[in-house]
C-alpha cells in the first residue's frame, strides 16, 4: 500500500490528528472521573499519535523507513483499539491483557518474518509472501474485534461496531484488488472512534447530570419536609416528659385549628373500654395539664360517648357540628369545669395500627363549626401527636430502665468491691485468666508468691504457669501438684470457669507457697527412712537369735520357752513388716521405689507368707490356706516387694475377718492386654476373705493413703490405713495392677498382677 510522499505525509498527519483528539478527550475525562476505560483509550490514542509522529520524523533525521511499516502501524493500532474499547467483552481483566499481548506478538511475528524472508533495506520490496501474510493478519484481528463486539452487543454502541466494520471493509476491498481502499477504510474508522469516545463522554455527563438532578430534587424535597415537620412539630416535640408533651400538644393543636378547648384522652391499661383525660386546654387560654392526683383524674367510659367510641374503633375522624352530636360531651365539660359544649372534632390517635386514645377539639357555643380544612390539618398533625406521645412513653420506659440499671450497676460495683476486698484478703495466690489465657486479675498474695508485680502479671499469657501445673500433675499424679518457681516450691491448681451452658469464660489458678511444708515433709521422710533402717537391723538380729534358740542351738529348751520364743518371733515378724511399710511410705513420697526384678517363685512366696501369718490367724480362730498349682510359671519382680504386697493384703484380710472366718490365697496364670494392647502373660495372685466387705462407694477410695472404710470392725481392727496404698504403689512399680471385688456382709477378694518371667 505505498503512496506518494505528499499523500503519505498527509495520511500520517490525519492519523496523528485523530490520535491527538482522542488523547485529549480521553485523558481529560480520565482525570475527572478516574474511569479505567478512558485510561485505556488515552493509552491507545497516545500510541497512535506517537507512532505516526515517529514515522514522519525519523526519515528526516537519517533513519531508514522500515519495510511494511504501514501494515505494522495499522496492526498495532487495531490491537490497541480493540483492547481499549472492547475490554468489557472479556470476562476478566487478565483475558484482555492476554488478548493485547497476543495481538502485538502476532504483528511482531509477521513483521519479523517479512524482514527475514525479504530484505532489510527499506527500498527493497519485502516480497510476495508479505502481501498475503499482512492482509490475513489484519483480517484475523478485525474478526476478533467484530466477534467481541457482537458477543456483548447490548453494552456497546453501533458506532463502535461500525468503526471496526469500516476498517474491515477497506481491508476486504484491498484483497479484492483495490489496495488504496485499505488506507481509506483505516482513515474512515478513526473519526468513528473519535465520535464514539465523544458520545460516551456525553452519555456519562448526562448520567451525572441526571444523578445530580435526582439528588438535588430529593434534597429539596427532604428540606421542605424537614421544614414542615420542624414547624408543625416544634411545639409537641420540645420535651420528652409526657405531661409536658401532652400539655403542649393540646395547646398547639387547639390554636392550629382555632379551637376553644382540647382534650387528650388516653386508653387506660386496666380496661380497653375506659379512657382518662391526660391533658386539656381551655378556651380562655390557660393550660390545665392532667395531674396524677385522683381528684383531678377524669375517667371516660366509651359506651357513654358513641362518637368517641366510633372514632377510636373505626380509626376514623368524626366532625360533630350538630347539637345532638356534640352535646354528649357536656358531662365531660361539667367534670372539668367548662361552661358549655359546642361543635367538636374527634381525631383518633394511633401509631403503627395501635390505638393510643383520641384528641377531641371543640368550640364554645355557636361561634363556628369545623370544616374540611380543619379536619385535614388535624389529620396531618395527628401523626406528630401520636409520635410525640409514643416517644414520651418510650422515654419514660427508658428512663425507668436506666434508673433500674444504674441501681444494678451501683449494687454490682459494691459487690465487686467486696469481692476484691475478699480476694485481696485471701492468703493463697489467685490468678484469673481470660478465655484467651491472658491474665486479667491477680491478688497481692499471687504477687508475693510468684515474685512478680501485678502490673507485669496483667496481660501476660498464663501458659507458663499452666505448663508447670500440667507437667507436675503428670509426673506426680496429684490434684494439687507442687512445682518449682524460682527458689520457692509452690502448690497450684487450675480449673476452667464455664457458664451453665458450657461456654468457657476463662481460668482460675490458685497458688500456695509450700516451701516450708515441703522442707518439713522431706525432713520427716528422711527421718522415717533413717529410723526404719536403724530399727530393722536390730530386729533382724533379734529374729535370727530367737530362731536359733528355738532350734536348740544353745541347748534344750522347755515347751514354755519354745512358746515364748514363738511369740517373740511372731511379733518380730510383725515389727519387720511394719518397718518395711514405713520404708515403702518414705520411698512413695520421694518417688524412689526401685524394683530389682528377677524370676520369682510365687508358690514359695505365697506359702512363706501364709506360714508366717498362721499365728495371727490362730489368735482369731481363722482358717488361713493357700492354693497354688505346682507348675505355676515364675513371675518377674522383686521378691521382697512381692512378699510385702502379700503381707499387707493378708494383714488387711485377717484384721477385717471375724472369728471362725476363712482367708484363702491362690495364684494362677493369665494372658491380659498391656498398655500396647498386645496380650502379655501375667501371674495373678488373689486373697479372699469372708470378712465384713466393702461398700461400692468405698471401693474406689480404699487404695488411698490413710483411708479406712466405715464398718463395725474399723475401730477394733486398728491399723494405719497405709497397707493397701503401699500394696498399690508396689504393684504399679512392677507394671501390674491391683483391684478389689467385694460385697458387704459376704467378703472381699483383692487381686493383683505381676508380669510373668519370660522363658
Amino acid at each position: 500500500m505505498p503512496a506518494p510522499d505528499t499523500a503519505q505525509t498527509a495520511f500520517h498527519l490525519v492519523c496523528a490528528a485523530a490520535g491527538l483528539v482522542l488523547l485529549g478527550m480521553a485523558a481529560n475525562e480520565w482525570r475527572c472521573v478516574r474511569a479505567d476505560e478512558y485510561r485505556r483509550v488515552a493509552l491507545a490514542a497516545g500510541i497512535l499519535l506517537l507512532s505516526r509522529l515517529a514515522v514522519l520524523a525519523l526519515p528526516r533525521v537519517g533513519f531508514a523507513v522500515v519495510p511494511c511499516q504501514e501494515w505494522i502501524l495499522e496492526g498495532l493500532g487495531l490491537a490497541t483499539f480493540t483492547w481499549a474499547y472492547l475490554h468489557k467483552a472479556l470476562a476478566r481483566p487478565r483475558h484482555a491483557t492476554l488478548l493485547l499481548g497476543g495481538s502485538v506478538a502476532l504483528v511482531a511475528g509477521v513483521a519479523g518474518a517479512c524482514l527475514i524472508l525479504g530484505s532489510w533495506r527499506a527500498e527493497t520490496a519485502p516480497g510476495p509472501w508479505s502481501d498475503t501474510a499482512w492482509p490475513a493478519t489484519l483480517f484475523l484481528l478485525h474478526g476478533v474485534a467484530l466477534g467481541l463486539w457482537l458477543r456483548r452487543r447490548p453494552i456497546f454502541s453501533w458506532l463502535l461496531g461500525m468503526a471496526f466494520l469500516v476498517s474491515a471493509l477497506g481491508l476486504v476491498a484491498g484483497l479484492l484488488g483495490v489496495p488504496g481502499l485499505v488506507a481509506y477504510g483505516y482513515l474512515a474508522s478513526l473519526p468513528l472512534f473519535v465520535v464514539e469516545t465523544y458520545r460516551a463522554i456525553l452519555a456519562d455527563l448526562r448520567s451525572f447530570g441526571d444523578e445530580l438532578r435526582t439528588v438535588a430534587e430529593g434534597t429539596l424535597q427532604q428540606t421542605q419536609d424537614m421544614a414542615f415537620l420542624l414547624e408543625v412539630g416544634q411545639a409537641v416535640t420540645a420535651s420528652l416528659d409526657l405531661p409536658v408533651v401532652l400539655e403542649r400538644v393540646s395547646e398547639a393543636v387547639a390554636r392550629a385549628v382555632n379551637a376553644d378547648w382540647a382534650y387528650i384522652l388516653l386508653l387506660a391499661n386496666r380496661d380497653p373500654e375506659e379512657l382518662y383525660v391526660a391533658a386539656h386546654y381551655g378556651w380562655w387560654g390557660r393550660r390545665m395539664a392532667h395531674e396524677s392526683r385522683p381528684r383531678r383524674q377524669a375517667l371516660v367510659r366509651l359506651p357513654e360517648f358513641p362518637l368517641l367510641r366510633h372514632a377510636i374503633l373505626r380509626r376514623r375522624q368524626v366532625l360533630a357540628n350538630q347539637p345532638e352530636e356534640y352535646e354528649q360531651f357536656s358531662r365531660l365539660h361539667e367534670a372539668l369545669a367548662h361552661p358549655q359544649a359546642g361543635p367538636a372534632l374527634v381525631q383518633p390517635i394511633y401509631v403503627q395500627e395501635k390505638p393510643l386514645g383520641a384528641l377531641v377539639l371543640g368550640k364554645v357555643g355557636q361561634q363556628g363549626t369545623f370544616g374540611e380544612a380543619d379536619a385535614r390539618l388535624c389529620q396531618a398533625l395527628v401523626n406528630q401527636v401520636a409520635t410525640s406521645i409514643d416517644n414520651a412513653r418510650l422515654y419514660q420506659s427508658v428512663d425507668e430502665q436506666a434508673r433500674h440499671l444504674a441501681e444494678l450497676l451501683r449494687v454490682r460495683d459494691q459487690e465487686a468491691t467486696q469481692r476484691q476486698a475478699i480476694l485481696e484478703s485471701i492468703a493463697d495466690g489467685v490468678v484469673v485468666a481470660s478465655e484467651a489465657e491472658e491474665v486479667v486479675l491477680a491478688n497481692a498474695a499471687a504477687e508475693r508468691i510468684l515474685g512478680m508485680p501485678r502490673e507485669k502479671l496483667i496481660g501476660q499469657a498464663i501458659r507458663r504457669l499452666y505448663a508447670a501445673l500440667l507437667r507436675s500433675a503428670r509426673s506426680k499424679g496429684s490434684d494439687a501438684p507442687v512445682f518449682k518457681w524460682g527458689d520457692r516450691e509452690v502448690m497450684g491448681s487450675m480449673a476452667p470457669v464455664r457458664m451453665p451452658d458450657g461456654t468457657l469464660l476463662g481460668y482460675v489458678a490458685v497458688f500456695r507457697d509450700v516451701t516450708r511444708e515441703q522442707q518439713a515433709e522431706r525432713a520427716k521422710s528422711s527421718f522415717i527412712a533413717t529410723v526404719s533402717h536403724e530399727l530393722r537391723t536390730p530386729l533382724t538380729s533379734i529374729k535370727g537369735y530367737a530362731e536359733l534358740m528355738a532350734a536348740g542351738a544353745v541347748g534344750a529348751i522347755s515347751p514354755q520357752q519354745a512358746r515364748f520364743l514363738e511369740i517373740v518371733g511372731h511379733n518380730t515378724e510383725r515389727m519387720v513388716s511394719l518397718i518395711n511399710n514405713l520404708i515403702a511410705v518414705s520411698e512413695m513420697e520421694r518417688g524412689t521405689i526401685t524394683v530389682q526384678a528377677r524370676p520369682v517363685d510365687i508358690k514359695g512366696v505365697v506359702e512363706d507368707a501364709v506360714r508366717s501369718r498362721q499365728p495371727q490367724a490362730g489368735e482369731k480362730q481363722l482358717s488361713l490356706v493357700s492354693s497354688v498349682p505346682p507348675g505355676l510359671a515364675p513371675a518377674r519382680g522383686d521378691p521382697q516387694h512381692i512378699r510385702q504386697i502379700l503381707d499387707n493384703l493378708l494383714d488387711n484380710a485377717l484384721r477385717y475377718t471375724p472369728c471362725q472366718g476363712r482367708v484363702t490365697v491362690w495364684a494362677a496364670e493369665a494372658s491380659l492386654e498391656s498398655d500396647s494392647a498386645e496380650p502379655q502373660a501375667y501371674v495373678v495372685v488373689s486373697v479372699r476373705d469372708t470378712g465384713v466387705g466393702i461398700a461400692p462407694e468405698d471401693q474406689e477410695k480404699i487404695f488411698e493413703r490413710f483411708y479406712r472404710a466405715e464398718n463395725a470392725l474399723s475401730v477394733e481392727a486398728g491399723g494405719t490405713g497405709m497397707g493397701l496404698a503401699i500394696a498399690r504403689s508396689l504393684v504399679e512399680a512392677h507394671g501390674g495392677r491391683i483391684w478389689v471385688e467385694s460385697e458387704v456382709g459376704v467378703g472381699s477378694t483383692f487381686s493383683f498382677t505381676i508380669p510373668a518371667a519370660r522363658p
